[in-house]
Parts: structure tokens; sequence; C-alpha cells
């Protein structure tokens, strides 16, 4: 009969991947596999945004509008100096000036005598908000309170205390420098009685004489007055009144679902991480696949007579592949150690003598399995620290048996990876509720990278008590199943 050949394994544990490299298909999986927690937590987080909305005190801001022209703060002259027409004039009032207008003590004193407003007054200036126009002398009042009734009547008393401080102020500037104008200009004319000569006959002197000078002086102070005479002191008005708020502030209602949605998020991220850096039981073949993407030969619970069922279809791929040696290693290693036995006996059955060969733990002097019962295959211990015994043993065990089979304790083990690289068939068995996912992912991909991967995986379910059926006496078998 010919040989059937299986060939290398087509699937490995893992991709080979450059070390800083990692697949999108891993987040896809990780969503795909967190699915209800990812919803879970993006409905946990937009709930924490409506919460926080919800149990903000509600807030209304009325705007008004109010006009403030600007006005001149300095006679445009520095007592003391002459003046000069060719030096710049100063500013008037800047915007920045009228905000500190809108925020000073006497308008957050009248304010705060108003219902709704007894607070600090660093609370009470942090609810009046300014804003400009671009190329406006218009101020954009808002004030911010608890209803919306009480926030019209505190812009009103903000935009009318700001006019009554603004008119008192600035009205006081303007006469001031009215009054040293006319000051300066009476000194003016104390200087020009001094100068020699008739007043009648000014036209006659040079443009170089002092008389001459003051003379341009005078017109200069008389001409600045006439213009502070003609400019009335306009102390601003209302444009358009504070109208009653209809709708509370939002207060950040899309930060807050959006800072919501993003706790959420973070959370479930930390959750996946902490989830898979666990090492998590087998439970279903999709944690299998997740981790060694191996073809799983037999999907079984507990039948009837302990694996009896699945290590027929074991028995099957070894007559079929003509194997002389299989490796049957387990996590956790009992479970090997039972199909290990399970298939020996049925493979006796089938015609082919078996012989077992388990690498003993360190400190096992005998097979711990019950010997009170008769076996149809020979079982041997063999040291687990020397190579060259276990290749001995297995040549000593070929020559006697047609089939060996190699059991090994830890799958993570040097051991394995010798009795892999001495084997036809490499077999992982791996029990459901106990294996632990970091150890079949690490085994397999040692078994991969050795001269024999594994072929694919056994998933079953040892019930406790369920001892391993055997045959009554040596020799004694069944048809090939």
């Amino acid at each position: 009969m010919k040989k059937r050949t299986l060939g290398p394994s087509s699937v490995q544990a893992e991709p080979p991947l450059a070390p800083d490299s990692i697949p999108v298909t891993r987040f896809a999986g990780a969503v795909r596999r967190h699915l209800a927690a990812l919803l879970v937590a993006v409905v946990a987080g937009a709930g924490l945004g409506v919460a926080k909305i919800a149990l903000t005190p509600a807030t209304y801001t009325a705007h008004i509008s109010v006009l403030a022209p600007p006005v001149s703060l300095h006679p445009g002259y520095t007592p003391g100096r002459p003046l000069n027409p060719k030096e710049r004039e100063p500013r008037d009032t800047t915007m920045d000036t009228e905000a500190q207008l809108v925020w000073s003590d006497e308008v957050l004193r009248r304010l705060a005598t108003f219902p709704g407003f007894d607070a600090p007054r660093a609370e009470l200036r942090d609810r009046i908000e300014l804003s400009v126009p671009n190329a406006t002398h218009v101020l954009m009042i808002g004030v911010r309170a608890g209803t919306p009734k009480a926030a019209q009547s505190g812009a009103q008393a903000v935009a009318e205390a700001y006019l009554d401080l603004r008119q008192q102020i600035l009205g006081g500037i303007q006469q001031r420098n009215r009054e040293a104008l006319e000051k300066y200009l009476t000194l003016l004319h104390k200087q020009l009685r001094t100068l020699p000569g008739d007043d009648e006959d000014l036209t006659g002197n040079t443009a170089r004489t002092r008389r001459e000078e003051i003379m341009q002086q005078i017109k200069q102070v008389q001409k600045q007055i006439s213009a502070l005479d003609r400019k009335v002191v306009q102390p601003g008005e209302v444009l358009r009144g504070a109208a009653l708020p209809t709708a509370r502030d939002d207060a950040g209602r899309d930060v807050a679902v959006a800072s919501g949605l993003g706790v959420g998020l973070l959370g479930w991220v930390a959750f996946v991480l902490l989830i898979d850096r666990r090492p998590r039981r087998i439970r279903r073949p999709a944690d299998v696949r997740l981790h060694a993407q191996l073809p799983i030969m037999v999907e079984s619970g507990t039948l009837g007579g302990g694996h009896r069922e699945i290590c027929r279809r074991l028995r099957n791929l070894v007559f079929d592949a003509e194997a002389t040696t299989v490796l049957v290693t387990g996590v956790p290693a009992a479970a090997g150690t039972a199909v290990a036995y399970e298939l020996a006996e049925l493979c006796t059955e089938g015609g082919s003598a078996t012989t077992v060969l388990r690498i003993r733990k360190d400190g096992e002097e005998r097979d711990p399995a019950d010997a009170a019962r008769p076996r149809t295959f020979g079982v041997r211990l063999v040291r687990s620290d020397d190579d060259r015994q276990l290749t001995r043993a297995v040549d000593k065990a070929g020559r006697e048996s047609r089939i060996v089979v190699i059991t090994t304790p830890d799958i993570n083990a040097a051991d394995t990876i010798s009795a892999a690289a001495a084997s036809d068939l490499t077999l992982v068995v791996v029990e459901r509720g106990r294996a632990l996912d970091r150890e079949v992912a690490s085994g397999v991909l040692a078994l991969d990278q050795s001269a024999n991967p594994a072929r694919g995986i056994v998933l079953t379910r040892q019930s406790p008590g369920t001892p391993v059926r055997r045959a009554a006496a040596p020799g004694t078998g069944s048809p090939r199943g």
C-alpha cells in the first residue's frame, strides 16, 4: 500500500512579522471578540455625558448691546513743554478700557444688589461676558444667571451702571482737560505781555521771533479748546435691550457627550488590554483558533467510553499516514496521556502492536496509571534529561512494536521538541476548561518552529471519574473502526 504523506504544516501558530509590526487583523479580532463590551462601554460613556448635563445647574445668558463712543483721555500736551503740531495726537479710549469699566467694582457692587447675584466679586466677574464686533465701538454684554428673568434684569443693571460710571469718569476727565488747556492759555498770555513791543504790530515780526512763537501756541491752544467745546461728552447708549432668554445655555453639551464617549472607549481599551494579557482557560474552539491557527481535528465532548470515539479517528489518521512514531502532547499533560493510552489500545486492537513511551517527570519512578488492569500495549518510562536515551528507547520500541506513541509531561519543555523531531506525526490535545491559552499558543508555536510541526489540535473534555477503557486481556482486539 502506498504511504500517504500529510506534508508540512500549512498554517503557523503566529505569522512571521517584523519586530515592530502589528497586523490590523488583531484590532478587528479584538473588536469582534469584545463587541458586547464595546457596546456597553459606548452606552455607559454616553450615559455619563448625559448625566453630567442633567446634573449641571441650568444657566441662562441675556445679551445687551451698548454703544461706547471714543473719548479723549489726554489734553494733547505736556505741562512745561511747548505744543508741537507735528507730534502724534494721543489715542482716544479703547475697547479694552471700556471692558475694565464694565468689570469695575462700582458696576459689580450695583449688580450684587439684584436678586440672583448674591455672590463674590470674582464669581460675578466670571458671569459677565464681553465681546466686540470687528471695526465697531459696540460692546456686547452678556450676563449669566440661574433664571431667564434674573439674567435679563442683570444685563440691564450692568448696562446702566456702566453708562453712569462712564459718564462720571469720562466727563470728569474731559472737564479737567479743558481746565488744563485754559490754564495753559492764560500762561501764554502772561508770557506774551512780558515781551517788549506793541501787540498791534505783531504782523511785522518774523516767524523766528519769540512773540510769533507764542502767538502760534496761543492759536493752537484756542483751537483745541474750541474743538473740546464742540465735542460733547457722549456717555453712550443702549442699542439693543436685553431680551428674555428662551433656552438654557449649552454648558458644553457636545463636549460632555463626546468626553463621555471617549471615556467609555478608553475604558473598553483598558478592559481589552487587561483581558488579553491575562491567561484564560480555553472553553470553546474560538479560543483555540485565536492563539493557534491549526486545524481542529476533533471537536468533541466526553463520549460514552472516555476518549474512545476520539481516538478511533486518530487511529485512522495514523494508519492512513502509515506513521510509526506518534507524539501526543497535551495541555494539561494528563489529557495527552489519556489520549495516548487510548490511541495505543485502539492501534493494538487494529492489529498493530503499540508501545507507549512516557517521558517521566522529575522524581517520577513509576507509571502513576492504574497498573492493576491489564493492558494490550506496553508502557515504558524514559528519562527527561537525556535525548540519547529517548532515541535508544524509540529504536528499541520500534523493533518490538509497529507503532510507538510518545507522550510528554509539558508541551513547552525541550523534551517535547526532541520527541517531535523523532516522530512522524505530532498531535496536540487541549482539554476544555483546564488548558490555558498561553500554554497552548507557546507550545504550538514551539512545535511549529521545530522539524515536525503539529498537524492538528484535538479539543476534548475529560469527565471526572471516567476510567479509560481497556481490553480484558492481551491480544484481544476489535476490527479497525
